[in-house]
């Protein structure tokens, strides 16, 4: 009798960590099920068309594409050139009157888009900055060999809806006749 209550005792015992067992194999099984149903983030793409007019006249337009994370970091595309400007000059003694080397610190020009996406239930916030640069034609007052550099820049929020372009706006291109207009649309990618 004592051998039989301690042989059902220990079918007991080993009945209820079997199911303890199972209960922790299950559960496993039920994160490596979670873990592999985690959808990797929406991934759109933005382009940015920029239309250069002289007065009503079309000179030109251009398409720029850049595949966007919402919430993640900012995405940036530049575009352009690095200009040498003289910051200054020092010789051997390093006494700034005296003729010697000359320092130059570099001055990006062109174009430099950025973007940062947010997404809603209602739709995609775009947080664009759009800047456009460049080298005028007449001289500095300065120096004869330091530049004098236009620049326009766009800083905007736009709501867009997938597959609809949004006007962000324009800028007057500084000394001249031109303008810029720039639009923004956002498709989805996966």
């Amino acid at each position: 009798m004592n051998r039989t209550i301690g042989v059902m005792g220990m079918a007991l015992v080993l009945a209820c960590g079997a199911e303890q067992l199972l209960a922790q194999g299950e559960t496993k099984a039920e994160k490596a099920n979670d873990a592999a149903s985690e959808t990797a983030p929406k991934t759109y793409r933005l382009t940015y068309t920029i239309t250069h007019l002289d007065g009503a006249k079309q000179m030109g337009v251009q398409h720029f594409s850049l595949t966007v994370i919402p919430d993640n970091n900012q995405v940036q595309l530049k575009l352009g050139s690095r200009i040498p400007v003289a910051t200054g000059a020092y010789n051997k003694e390093g006494t700034a009157s005296l003729p010697g080397q000359t320092q130059f610190q570099y001055v990006d020009v062109g174009l430099s888009i950025s973007a940062h996406l947010r997404e809603f239930s209602n739709g995609v916030l775009v947080f664009s900055k759009v800047e456009n640069s460049g080298l005028a034609d007449e001289p500095s007052g300065v120096g004869s060999s330091d530049p004098v550099i236009r620049q326009g820049t766009l800083q905007n929020t736009a709501s867009l809806t997938l597959g609809k372009p949004v006007m962000l706006g324009s800028l007057d291109v500084p000394g001249s006749t031109m303008h810029m207009d720039i639009e923004v649309v956002l498709e989805l990618v996966k």
